[in-house]
């Protein structure tokens, strides 16, 4: 049975099992009525912030403020009104042409549908706020709701064929290769036949002017935060940040090419100039082990710290304040700051690149997803590199330096670890490092527990991240305002549950499922290689996860990006002649069938590697159901709150 038949009847499955309720959800929808809603505007929410409505129904919205002037956006059905407290009236603009004449009533009449084919595939909008109002501003919104939900309806339907597709590779007669984590016949290397790429990839010219572009944004961002408007929503800085840059290295680079940021990151540069005294000429000479003249003392790392829970605790700290760094501009200037200098001051002290291995967030993050990517740097043959004594992709010699990253090809098997500097490319002697191309999320391996805990607890946060950033909620913002409501009380509540669910509750939970399918297989399988097996196999939701909540990061906030590169201080520029142009988000419509789309195939992913984690041990059908149910259970409870979530 071929890959392709496979595919093909899969996707059918999961598109039919999503059609059909899709389309009978269309024959209950109720008559229209008049409904009649006010809406509370304040420090930093809407009440109600869910509106939910029947198609057709006519909405009379009327609106108040509580402390300051807000405003209701909603540019699916061209509406802006200002609203201003102490006023009834509100001063109603469109969102298509915001320059044209507004008018003033004490109430706004929309009617609840979307044009043509639309009204039948878009239920849910969101009413946003676009007056600044504080520091969390952009936090401020709220959902329309419009019933029957198409969507949800459609992927709960496909989350009932996720799970039969599942069920079908139970008893896939698919050989061994799939099974163990790396199929050598579906590696494609890149450098075979494309001279060109390996050059480019050997030269340093491209990489150090790509690493130059790349610091020249990291000035620029630490510049327009320091020193830029204090609005984070028009400052350049921020925007770039946390918008630009977080939604391209986690719905681009990370999944297409693993670490290939690492290879263009400019927060080691300086650090690397110290060690090495040289951006392109490798040393000669020696330095304890390598191959290579370092200056600085060279220290080692200490082993007790030669594992990823430091870098996870660096990770965690800067995720407990995420919302205060995006919302508050010199906050995120001067973390940003801080991680350009510490790796060189780290430089004189400890060898090679001791910040990326152990303490680098930014490795915490795209480290364990690395291993999912169409990219993987590896030996073009074990048996020439059994041979080979010198270990220069390691120790270094005259045209490459040592590996920074501590790391042998002959050994290398995961791309956690590997930040993809190329530096063996120019060292191995025998023209046997290459870089492969290779099936999507093909890596499934974790083999320690500080590796399991970080994935885990990355996953927690893009659960918490989404609940907190995406979610209707004002009170959950409360406990994270630490700008000017001063809630240090409420923040230490919204911290201590950060902490405890991504460091106790998920990975006990997960392992709790291990023991419960270790028991209900009746093999006798390990509980530990149990719980990292589940811990590997999360990866890809956990991925896909963090690109639906990165998407309307950046598809809300695109013309304020816009905006910015103009105004990039706030200072009323207008360098090319887009400092006023009006906001408009980047297809709202389709975000959420984006994002119902990513999890129910992150969903897919991730049962589709348990699977086939459990197949590589040549467990019967039967007892690889056992052993993967509990986990199953889990990974589709999460799955459909998350649907809910982002559709309901």
């Amino acid at each position: 049975m071929s890959k392709t038949y496979n595919r093909l009847r899969n996707t059918s499955i999961v598109l039919i099992l999503g059609l059909v309720p899709a389309i009978i959800c269309q024959f209950f929808t109720q008559e229209p009525v008049d409904r009649y809603i006010h809406i509370r505007n304040f420090r930093y929410g809407k009440d109600p912030s869910v509106i939910r409505c029947n198609r057709g129904d006519t909405l009379h919205l009327t609106f108040s403020s509580d402390d300051t002037g807000h405003s209701f956006f909603l540019e699916e059905f061209d509406v802006d009104v200002k609203v201003s407290p102490n006023v009834e009236e509100v001063t109603v603009f469109k969102t298509s042409d915001p320059s044209s004449n507004p008018y003033i009533s004490k109430e706004l009449t929309i009617v609840a549908e979307h044009p043509g084919f639309l009204n039948y595939m878009v239920s849910k909008s969101q009413y946003r706020c676009h007056v600044w109002c504080g520091p969390m501003h952009a936090f401020e919104q709220g959902k329309l709701l419009i019933l029957p939900n198409t969507l949800l309806c459609f992927s709960l339907g496909s989350f009932m064929g996720v799970l039969l597709v599942w069920l079908l590779g139970l008893f896939s007669k698919k050989g061994q290769a799939t099974a163990t984590g790396r199929d050598e016949t579906e590696m494609k290397d890149l450098f075979k036949g494309n001279g060109l790429l390996k050059k480019l990839m050997v030269s340093r010219w491209p990489q150090f002017i790509l690493t130059l572009l790349a610091l020249t944004l990291i000035y620029i961002v630490i510049m327009t935060s320091l020193f830029g408007t204090k609005m984070s929503g028009r400052n350049l800085g921020v925007l770039l940040m946390w918008a630009v840059w977080l939604f391209l290295i986690i719905g681009v680079m990370t999944p297409l090419a693993g670490r290939i940021w690492c290879t263009i990151c400019p927060l080691p540069l300086f650090g690397d100039l110290i060690q090495r005294g040289s951006f392109f000429t490798p040393g000669k000479g020696r330095t304890g082990e390598y191959n290579n003249k370092f200056y600085g003392l060279s220290l080692k790392w200490p082993r007790s710290l030669s594992n990823n829970w430091l870098r996870l605790i660096v990770f965690l700290i800067l995720a407990t304040f995420s919302t205060t760094m995006v919302a508050s501009p010199k906050i995120s200037g001067i973390a940003i700051l801080s991680l350009l200098l510490l790796p060189t001051l780290m430089a004189p002290l400890f060898e090679l690149r001791s910040f990326c291995r152990f303490v680098c967030p930014v490795h915490a993050f795209v480290g364990p997803f690395s291993g999912l990517s169409k990219l993987a740097l590896r030996n073009r043959s074990q048996e020439v590199c059994d041979k080979c004594k010198a270990h220069y992709c390691q120790k270094g010699n005259s045209k490459g330096w040592a590996c920074p990253y501590g790391l042998n090809v002959s050994e290398l098997k995961e791309s956690a670890n590997c930040g993809l500097c190329l530096e063996c490319l120019r060292s191995c002697s025998y023209d046997n490092v290459t870089l492969y191309r290779r099936p999507f999320a093909s890596e499934r391996n974790i083999s320690n527990m500080s590796d399991a805990w970080l994935s885990i607890a990355i996953f927690s946060i893009a659960i918490i991240y989404s609940i907190l950033y995406l979610g209707h909620w004002p009170v959950v913002r409360d406990y994270v305002n630490i700008l000017d409501k001063k809630n240090w009380d409420l923040f230490g509540i919204y911290a201590t549950i950060v902490w405890a669910v991504s460091l106790i509750v998920m990975p006990g939970l997960i392992y709790l499922l291990a023991l419960t399918g270790g028991r209900l297989s009746k093999e006798k399988l390990n509980a530990r290689k149990i719980f990292l097996n589940y811990a590997g196999s999360l990866l890809p939701f956990g991925l896909l996860l963090w690109m639906a909540f990165v998407i309307p990061m950046l598809f809300t906030n695109i013309t304020f990006v816009l905006q910015s590169l103009s105004d990039p201080f706030g200072w009323g520029w207008d360098f090319f002649g887009t400092a006023n142009t009006p906001w408009h988000q980047l297809l709202p419509r389709y975000i959420p069938w984006i994002q119902a789309v990513l999890i129910l195939t992150g969903l897919h992913l991730s049962l589709r590697n348990i699977l086939r984690s459990f197949k590589a041990l040549e467990l019967k059908p039967r007892k690889q159901l056992l052993v993967t149910l509990p986990y199953a259970l889990f990974l589709s409870a999460v799955a459909v709150g998350l649907l809910f979530f982002f559709t309901n």
